[in-house]
This record gives structure tokens, C-alpha cells and sequence, in this order.
């Protein structure tokens, strides 16, 4: 059979464009003279963080394929900075090559990410930026875009009436919330009858959303929708509002995609959340860190889409695998 035209063209383009890809990866391979050793310092290595430990196989998947040493830390709670402080500073000691930070903290880090440059090593950003820009590249999601998504999300349940609306946030200080309120508040805005009863911040812990979204309600009756900018703040609004019998009234979105968050979804408990690319930022990361080591200029800021996984659409192909992605552990 004969292939027409446009479909010999597109199938041509998909083998050029694998080529280009396997090709890259060699020539990264090949250009090492030697194994680059990268300290890689997330916001926390513990295991019960889903996000944390997918940015960890994306690492671990990149740093296989270019053939480089890393070494994987972060403090237990991505609230601890002063943990995160002390893994960078004994990073520093062991002089890597690189080293890949996700900041816990937008000023607090800028010090001993300056003393890091200072000492000729090459730094890369990710999910968080901080406050000075020394860093070679910064990876994340464009968090008020995600912010805008989930106030969206959460105005189109408006039914005309006066229709109340919060945000929680893990913590005060964080530039990551901060952009996703900021981006909620500008979309909720083109909703007339929508209004925004303000950002409320508790500890960073599930137990602490669900004494503050309990608290809220108290005080706050008519509240018809929060958006959890955290997989936290999510969890434990979604909690307190199951105990409070009120999910029939208030609408909740929450970020990320923790097998919990998961079954909220399918239960009707969560509206929806905005589910980041947690692997693909690891893998980009350690390649970039790479490509910035071998001389090659890189992208100052890569800006990663997220998605909107509700429970209508959470079982097609495309999110389930962003919900359930098979990844070398």
C-alpha cells in the first residue's frame, strides 16, 4: 500500500525527531570525559512525599542514561530549612560538580545557594525559585497558571448567588503558594457573584489544614469552595469537611496526585486537582545540569504545564498516566 503524502511526512517527522533525541542523549554521554558527580538537595527525601520521590526517579532515569554520580538528599519535612541548610553546606564540603536544589525556603536559602556559586559550582533550581538568580536554569511549574486553573475550576461552581471562596496555604513565605494565590485571585476575578474570603496558612501538616478548615467553617458558614495549594492543605480541607457533612456544598481543589488525593477523586470528595510533572522536572534537571557542565547553553527558565485531573477525566489514557506513571524506583 501506498502511503499518502501527509502521512508519509508525519511518520518521517516522528523517526527524525527520536533520532534527534537518542542522538543528544550520546553526544551528552559522549562528551564526558569523566562521570560528573551532582549533589541533588530536595525539598524533602521523604519517602511518603509521592511528589518528592517522583522528582527522585526522574533524576535517578536521567543520571542512568548520561552515565553521572549523583547523591540524593533533603530534610524529612519540607518545612525544615534549617535541615536543608546543613545538606547543602555538607554538599558543599564533598566540592560536586553541580548541585540541584528545590529551596524550601524563597529567602532564607539565598546565602548558602550564594556561597555555593561562589565556590565555582554551577547551580540548578527546581519547583522553587529564591530570591537572588544565581542559579544556571530553573525548572518548575508556572504556578500562577496553576493557580488560574484551580480558580476556574472552583468559579464554575457558582450558581448565581453569592458563592464565597478560600485559599489554605501549608505555610506563610512560600513564593511557590504565593504564585498559585495570586493566579487563583485573577481568575476567580472575571466571576461575577464570586467572592474571595482570603488566604488562610496553618503548619504545613494534614493534621494542621484539618484544625484550620474545621475552625474556618466555624466561623466562616457560608463558605462554598477552598482551594488547597498544597497536597496538605488539600487532604486536610477535604477531611474536615467530610467530618462537617458539608460535601454536598463545598466544592474543594487541591494540587498533585497522592495516592489519597486519588481516591478523594474518585469518591467525589475532591473536585479536582492540578497534577504537576514531578518525573518529568527530575530528568530535566539532571540533563540540564549536564548540558550547563558540557558548556552548553541552557535555558534560564523552563516553564512545566500542569494538568487538571478531575474525576471525569482522570481514567483517560493520557492522566492515568500521570497519576499512576511507571518508573524505575
Amino acid at each position: 500500500m501506498v502511503l499518502k503524502k501527509p502521512v508519509f511526512l508525519a511518520v518521517l517527522l516522528v523517526i527524525v525527531i527520536g533520532f534527534l533525541v537518542v542522538y543528544s542523549v550520546e553526544m551528552l554521554r559522549i562528551t564526558n570525559q569523566r562521570k560528573f558527580e551532582i549533589a541533588v538537595v530536595l525539598k524533602t527525601n521523604n519517602i511518603r512525599s509521592d511528589y518528592w520521590q517522583m522528582v527522585s526517579s526522574g533524576v535517578k532515569a536521567a543520571a542512568k542514561e548520561l552515565a553521572v554520580n549523583i547523591e540524593i538528599t533533603g530534610p524529612l519535612s519540607e518545612t525544615d530549612t534549617a535541615g536543608q541548610i546543613r545538606n547543602l553546606d555538607e554538599a558543599l564540603v564533598k566540592k560536586p560538580d553541580a548541585i540541584i536544589l528545590a529551596a524550601t525556603d524563597y529567602e532564607r536559602l539565598t546565602p548558602t545557594v550564594d556561597k555555593i556559586r561562589a565556590a565555582g559550582i554551577k547551580v540548578i533550581l527546581i519547583d522553587s525559585p529564591i530570591q537572588t538568580h544565581v542559579e544556571a536554569s530553573l525548572i518548575a511549574t508556572d504556578n500562577n497558571e496553576a493557580g488560574r486553573k484551580a480558580g476556574k475550576i472552583l468559579a464554575g461552581g457558582q450558581n448565581g448567588s453569592l458563592y464565597r471562596v478560600m485559599t489554605l496555604s501549608s505555610r506563610k513565605g512560600s513564593i511557590v503558594e504565593k504564585d498559585r494565590e495570586d493566579g487563583f485571585k485573577d481568575a476567580i476575578a472575571d466571576f461575577p457573584g464570586v467572592e474571595y474570603a482570603g488566604n488562610y496558612a496553618f503548619d504545613g501538616t494534614e493534621d494542621g489544614a484539618y484544625d484550620s478548615v474545621k475552625n474556618l467553617l466555624a466561623q466562616y458558614p457560608d463558605i462554598r469552595g477552598i482551594a488547597g495549594l498544597s497536597e496538605t492543605a488539600a487532604l486536610g480541607a477535604a477531611r474536615a469537611v467530610k467530618e462537617k457533612q458539608r460535601l454536598n456544598q463545598i466544592n474543594i481543589v487541591g494540587f498533585d496526585s497522592s495516592i489519597y488525593q486519588i481516591k478523594l477523586l474518585e469518591e467525589g470528595s475532591l473536585q479536582a486537582t492540578i497534577v504537576q510533572k514531578p518525573f518529568n522536572m527530575g530528568y530535566l534537571s539532571l540533563e540540564t545540569a549536564v548540558q550547563a557542565l558540557n558548556g552548553i547553553k541552557v535555558n534560564p527558565k523552563v516553564n512545566i504545564d500542569a494538568v487538571v485531573i478531575t474525576k471525569e477525566n482522570m481514567y483517560t489514557q493520557e492522566n492515568q498516566e500521570l497519576l499512576f506513571p511507571l518508573v524505575e524506583k
